[in-house]
């Protein structure tokens, strides 16, 4: 069991161990931050697409939007939008269909390489699973 856990331990990381690891989830906050992030330029089905893969992720690593810099100039209208979405993922609303990893066209080339398969497009973002 110890050796269980920190084989955890060191999959996540020092700086997420307690979020990530320990199923501490994630904070609507930051949810809600990498919406905006992610999707700041886009609709409201894609902003709950997103919210819902980021919800079906479980974590925000690897997730850009958490740290774009337009999260701090953003609207409060789009504060509103983005914590509807994250709130209809939270309440079983999936808009992603399933998928964990999403990216606009100039990802493809990458979720490809990985072997994902597009699963669904809303706007201009793509939803993957692998």
């Amino acid at each position: 069991m110890k050796r269980a856990l920190l084989i955890s331990v060191l999959a996540c990381g020092a700086a997420t161990f307690p979020k990530f690891c320990f199923g501490g989830g994630i904070s609507d906050r930051d949810a809600v931050r990498a919406i905006i992030g992610e999707g700041a330029n886009q609709s409201d089905a894609v902003l709950a697409g997103i919210a819902s893969a980021i919800h079906n992720r479980g974590t925000l690593r690897g997730v850009y939007g958490l740290s774009n810099p337009v999260v701090d100039t953003a609207s409060d209208a789009l504060w509103a939008r983005a914590r509807r979405a994250w709130n209809l993922a939270k309440n079983g609303v999936d808009a992603a269909d399933g998928c964990k990893f999403f990216g606009c066209p100039t990802d493809a080339h990458y979720f490809h390489k990985l072997g994902f398969r597009p699963v669904k497009t809303i706007g201009q973002i793509t939803f993957y699973k692998p």
